[in-house]
């Protein structure tokens, strides 16, 4: 029991390591550009979808994530670059255009609900919520838990990923009400601002890999 209750202390620290890397309040301009021709109840479903696949990705790497990288030789670094790279091509239709990748879908809302548009795995569960840095931090998580509490261990990081995008669904469903309190120049306002942000963390993506591969490939 006394083994049990300080595992759950740790769920906390799993949540504060996570959350502020997954930022989902960052998220939603993305959320809004891409789901502004759905309905309410479309829109809720693509962030319960994307909270759902967000917590489905980090917990498949917190489980099988080293296997997996080591399997197929993927690193850390190759993961940040090509997240960074997605995130710039997003960036940059916010920035230019004061839309997300919705903008390129010439069709009335009806049409777009009968094709099932569906952007929650991505982009906004990978890489926008579930990106390399909540990857990292899964591993890291994962890596420090000891081999004789393995079970439990991997029970509070999964607790801890579960909070996290519960929180992440609730910011993306209440997207909407962000919208009618900001208006329709507000959100293209905050489109670009948030194209910016993104086109910097994109950048920081990059760069960070880049120099992980140069730092690898010099010792």
């Amino acid at each position: 029991m006394e083994l049990l209750i300080s595992a759950l202390t740790h769920v906390p620290i799993v949540v504060i390591g996570l959350l502020p890397i997954m930022n989902p309040l960052s998220t939603i301009p993305l959320f809004l550009a891409l789901t502004k021709d759905m309905t309410a109840r479309q829109q809720k479903q693509q962030a319960l979808r994307a909270s759902i696949y967000a917590f489905m990705v980090l917990a498949a790497f917190l489980l099988v994530g080293n296997g997996i990288i080591a399997l197929f030789g993927i690193s850390l670094d190759g993961i940040r670059i090509a997240g960074g790279l997605i995130i710039m091509v997003l960036a940059f239709r916010m920035l230019f255009s004061g839309e997300g990748e919705a903008s390129s879908i010439k069709s009335a809302p009806a049409e777009i609900q009968q094709a099932q548009l569906d952007f929650s795995f991505s982009p906004l569960a990978m890489p926008m919520l579930a990106g390399p840095g909540c990857i990292a931090v899964v591993l890291g998580y994962g890596s420090q838990i000891p081999e004789q509490h393995l079970i439990i261990g991997h029970s509070v990081v999964m607790i801890g990923i579960l909070i996290t995008s519960a929180v992440a669904y609730a910011a993306l469903a209440s997207a909407s009400w962000i919208k009618r309190f900001l208006g329709e120049h507000g959100i293209q306002a905050v489109t670009k601002i948030m194209g910016f942000l993104l086109a910097c963390i994109a950048v920081q993506f990059v760069a960070s890999g880049v120099s992980g591969f140069v730092k690898s490939f010099a010792t």
